[in-house]
């Protein structure tokens, strides 16, 4: 009895020897830390073998890997984040993430993924964060996305994404990012975000978009940033009246706007930063100006700016901003300002002040007028002309010089001491006169007898005496 009892406690010692070696054992060509396996090498087309059931972080990232197959992780049950960013992985099986639930990031991005099953993310309801992008999937559908309501970020940029089925992201109710850049998006449904709720970022950039309603988007109650850069929009509008109120960011850089509506800038209270670089404005109409009352930060370069005196409410709110002011904007027109910045043209405005003071702080665009002011172009190209006209002559001068010194070494040198013996000589023939004038000062020439000593001792007479020494009397 005694004997068995032993070799039972022998067997469980050995069975634990084994775990706690297994538990420690790290894949050939893997760097292990702790429970975090790395696996980079590149020579990996399968999940390695004897991973520690305990590992909580693996990356096969720069490997072979080609198809998930299913239960494929299931053994790793305890896994927190996975990175399979660029591999050749094509085909994803509906249950490939089963067994992983604890699963909170997943990095899938740059592979060759063109199709995802339905519910292929169900199996990970704790995931936060879900990297897609640079895949070829052309298609978003709900059931993609079903089962994700903590995830917090979605990464799809460049899939080259052509159409986002309405209600796909209704799952996604703890979303805040949505990276939907760099696609060949043309056109989104008031549908299109259901649900999201929280989201407070959205790239939109880089897609095919032709025109913008702000009717699309009354459901992000807390977006604060809307990236448009870079799409083919001519106009944005606002198709229902309301307010947004939490949008800070609006880029809509990189476009081809002629015309800004005020409604849609009325709409936006808190607006900070606004970015409308490379587009084709002309102007921006007074009341579009008024409602920039939170604007700190704005881009205009890149546009064809009207340079004519209507110009003078834009450059005025320019100087409330405390930022520095936007002097790269160039004149388009009229043809006799082309090329030149607009704060230098509005300067010589004269009575551009005056005009700019005298708007009222939201004006009617009925009553709203600006006197045509004539523009001094006679003036002005004067002053240009007689710049030029210096600037050629002390170059002529400066030319003549450096030539002369460079062919006529010995005439310069020549010159320059025939120079220096006149003003030596010069200098001394003014020494010798001041000399000369000094000495006469101290002599006198004077006849002396006695009846001039009586007198000037008998006599009490007034005399007077002069610089040189010398005694006048009265006779």
């Amino acid at each position: 009895m005694l004997g068995w009892r032993f070799s039972c406690v022998l067997v469980q010692a050995a069975v634990w020897l084994l775990l706690s070696k297994g538990e420690r054992m790290c894949p050939t060509s893997c760097r292990c830390e702790g429970k975090l396996v790395y696996c980079e090498s590149g020579i990996f087309q399968d999940i390695p073998q004897n991973i520690t059931t305990g590992c909580q972080g693996l990356s096969l990232r720069y490997n072979n890997l080609q198809v998930l197959m299913p239960y494929q992780f299931a053994h790793l049950n305890q896994l927190v984040w996975l990175y399979l960013d660029h591999n050749s992985i094509n085909a994803v099986d509906v249950l490939a993430f089963h067994g992983v639930r604890r699963l909170k990031e997943l990095i899938v991005s740059s592979n060759k993924i063109a199709h995802l099953h339905n519910n292929t993310f169900s199996a990970i309801p704790n995931l936060r964060n879900l990297d897609l992008s640079y895949n070829k999937i052309q298609s978003l559908q709900p059931g993609h996305l079903f089962g994700l309501r903590k995830l917090q970020n979605l990464h799809l940029r460049s899939n080259g994404l052509k159409q986002i089925v309405v209600r796909t992201f209704l799952e996604c109710r703890s979303l805040e990012f949505l990276d939907l850049g760099y696609n060949q998006l043309r056109s989104l449904s008031r549908t299109t975000f259901l649900g999201l709720f929280r989201l407070k970022e959205l790239h939109l950039e880089h897609n095919q978009f032709s025109r913008i309603n702000f009717y699309i988007f009354p459901r992000l109650t807390n977006l604060q940033a809307l990236y448009l850069q870079w799409n083919r929009i001519r106009a944005v509008s606002q198709g229902v009246p309301w307010t947004w109120f939490k949008l800070q960011k609006l880029d809509l850089s990189g476009n081809e706007i002629q015309t800004l509506d005020p409604l849609v800038f009325q709409s936006l209270p808190n607006l900070q930063t606004l970015n409308l670089e490379s587009n084709k404005l002309r102007s921006v109409p007074v009341e579009a100006v008024a409602a920039w009352t939170s604007v700190t930060t704005i881009g205009l370069a890149g546009n064809a700016w009207d340079c004519r005196p209507s110009i003078c409410p834009l450059m005025a709110w320019l100087r409330t901003l405390r930022d520095a002011k936007d002097i790269s904007m160039i004149c388009s027109s009229p043809k006799s300002t082309q090329g030149e910045r607009v704060v230098d043209v509005v300067g010589n405005y004269s009575n551009c002040v005056n005009v700019i003071s005298s708007l009222p702080p939201s004006p009617d665009p009925s009553t709203t007028s600006f006197p045509e002011i004539p523009f001094e172009h006679m003036a002005f190209h004067k002053i240009i002309a007689g710049t030029v006209a210096l600037f050629l002559s002390v170059s002529l001068i400066l030319l003549v010089i450096y030539v002369s010194w460079r062919h006529y070494p010995n005439t310069m040198r020549q010159l320059q001491q025939h120079s220096v013996k006149h003003k030596r000589r010069k200098k001394g023939r003014k020494q010798e006169q001041d000399l000369n004038s000094q000495l006469q000062e101290y002599y006198l020439s004077y006849h002396s007898n006695s009846e001039t000593m009586d007198s000037l001792v008998n006599e009490s007479r007034p005399c007077t005496c002069t610089i040189s020494g010398s005694i006048e009397c009265e006779v």
